[in-house]
């Protein structure tokens, strides 16, 4: 891969970064196809596919953008046997394809697998495994699986899964969640035994879809494969908008 030093930056009031040098858009947790989810939940939603692709198309115009990296489950259904999650299937099957055939148009895409990317093929894009790729000085997994020792040889990994959501509480009382960007270092004694590293980086992506769940990282405990070398508790939490609310161990 390359050995560019780069820099991603995130495109406030949007969920999505921008890295300059490789000219990329990068985006995690699309979770194509969740509307059908939420309609077997008797939740009667309009495919939002349309919409998520509008969004990326106003990104990658504005930055002039050449590349579309998806840190992990660009679909969401994860295959079953029951006769419901078959139609769902079939439908997000089309959903998937229009996505990409539409993007393919404008940027070239690479797409790190998650785990909901079962069975993901397309030509349209580059597919990478759930242990990651590294391009330039930049490490890209989606979170679920342990990354391989090649790629966190990086200054920086950029990882979704999480959701991350903060819950912020008001003076009287009431609280709310507002989607988060977490940025911070790994426990050096962890990231040193396991990979042989004495530094890292990382950055923690909202959902690109609104629609999903997630974590709150200020009250629920995060133990999740790569996490539990993460020291979460000093990372900051960042506002959609940009504004820095501090450490998470001091939002608890």
């Amino acid at each position: 891969m390359l050995s560019l030093k780069m820099k991603a930056l995130p495109i406030w009031n949007e969920r999505a970064l921008f890295i300059k040098e490789i000219e990329a858009i990068v985006i995690a947790d699309l979770h194509i196809g969740i509307e059908f989810e939420y309609y077997l939940r008797g939740v009667n939603i309009v495919s939002q596919t349309k919409n998520l692709l509008e969004r990326c198309k106003k990104l990658i115009e504005e930055k002039r953008a050449k590349k579309l990296i998806i840190v992990g489950d660009l679909k969401h259904v994860i295959a079953g046997k029951e006769e419901e999650k078959q139609e769902m299937i079939i439908k997000e099957r089309r959903e998937v394809r229009y996505f990409l055939k539409e993007m393919s148009k404008l940027v070239e895409i690479w797409i790190v697998k998650g785990n909901h990317d079962g069975r993901l093929f397309s030509k349209r894009a580059k597919i990478y495994g759930t242990r990651g790729v590294k391009i330039g000085d930049i490490a890209f997994v989606h979170g679920h699986a342990w990354p391989s020792h090649e790629i966190m040889d990086s200054k920086l990994v950029i990882m979704g899964h999480l959701h991350p959501f903060v819950r912020i509480k008001t003076r009287v009382g009431y609280s709310y969640l507002e989607p988060c960007w977490i940025k911070g270092e790994f426990k050096k004694k962890e990231i040193k035994k396991r990979y042989g590293i004495k530094k890292l980086k990382f950055i923690i992506m909202p959902a690109f879809n609104p629609l999903c769940g997630g974590i709150a990282v200020n009250r629920e405990k995060i133990d999740i494969s790569i996490t539990k070398i993460m020291d979460i508790d000093n990372a900051n939490v960042y506002l959609l908008n940009g504004i820095n609310l501090g450490r998470v161990r001091n939002l608890r």
